[in-house]
């Protein structure tokens, strides 16, 4: 059911590694919303609802997304409203989905699990493909996919993401823990926000365990380096402590054999790791090409006037 699945359908690898109890963490945000009330569109250049607007909660969002639910559910889902639109002239249904996530971090999240497309100036970080627009906007990620894309439905999805983002609350701005992810060689449609091991493991594999020891409490920020012809990836972690961050800097030097002074191994074929808190952050280098490219991204990480800006 393609008009249902847009984003969730990239989540399939979360299908066959996460079950029920895997996002059901202590803590997950799971109240009802409290955020005003957010009519979706009665009709936009000539397509109209089919029916009237659904809504979906954690409970019942499988209902509605044939369990491909797991991403926004690791984001703290609160609830989904959606509404089916009709057509003129033989055009293709146009279905909008609206997420309401645990905060304007997590929608922005949801946005950055795929960054693909052309961007458009649209709420926060819109990208469109092929007849799908996507953005994020306060604690809400919008999605408005046509089933068949002309340049008709293509002016009519662009139309009805601005309709969208006219109705939503203005805020919303890029966590923190992101704007401190080193620059130099950084690419941007590579950056990723979370909280949970399934969708890191998405990314970038680090281990079948919850190694970190991330969920609902921690922030952490994942980038992806290029410099001077080495590759890698650095994530950042911010815990409620210091002495979690020191936990989980252990587990992850023990995990892969880091030493025990320089915090750096190299790891088989998968390159260069490292890994050191500081205060309530962890910095881990992950996959690196070199040595060298190693030693500088956790430096720059964790101290910012050793470089990394551009």
């Amino acid at each position: 059911m393609q008009q249902r699945q847009a984003l969730a359908l990239l989540a399939v690898v979360l299908v066959v590694a996460i079950g029920l109890a895997a996002w059901l963490w202590p803590g997950c945000p799971r109240a009802t919303s409290t955020a005003p009330a957010v009519e979706l569109p009665a009709s936009v250049d000539g397509w109209t609802p089919r029916g009237p607007t659904a809504s979906y909660d954690p409970t019942t969002i499988f209902d509605y997304i044939d369990g491909h639910a797991e991403v926004y559910l690791a984001y703290g889902l609160r609830r989904c409203l959606t509404r089916r639109y009709g057509g003129p002239d033989g055009e293709a249904d146009i279905v909008v989905d609206l997420f309401e996530l645990a905060s304007a971090a997590d929608a922005f999240g949801v946005a950055t699990y795929d960054r693909e497309g052309s961007s458009v100036a649209i709420g926060r970080d819109a990208l469109l493909r092929h007849g799908w627009l996507s953005f994020w906007q306060d604690a809400f990620f919008v999605s408005v996919l046509s089933e068949r894309e002309t340049g008709r439905s293509r002016a009519a999805v662009v139309a009805m993401g601005r309709d969208l983002a006219n109705r939503l609350p203005s805020g919303g701005s890029v966590p923190a823990i992101v704007s401190a992810l080193p620059a130099v060689g950084l690419d941007p449609r590579q950056v990723r926000f979370l909280r949970h091991s399934q969708i890191l493991n998405t990314h970038l594999f680090v281990d079948d365990e919850n190694l970190l020891g991330l969920g609902p409490s921690t922030s952490a920020a994942l980038g992806r380096y290029a410099r001077d012809g080495s590759q890698g990836y650095l994530l950042l972690v911010d815990y409620p402590s210091a002495s979690l961050a020191g936990s989980a800097a252990d587990a992850f030097g023990k995990r892969f054999a880091l030493d025990p002074t320089e915090g750096i191994a190299q790891v088989t074929d998968r390159g260069w790791f490292a890994a050191r808190a500081r205060d309530a952050r962890l910095a881990a280098v992950i996959d690196a090409g070199s040595q060298q490219l190693a030693a500088t991204l956790l430096s720059e990480a964790l101290d910012p006037r050793t470089g990394g800006k551009p």
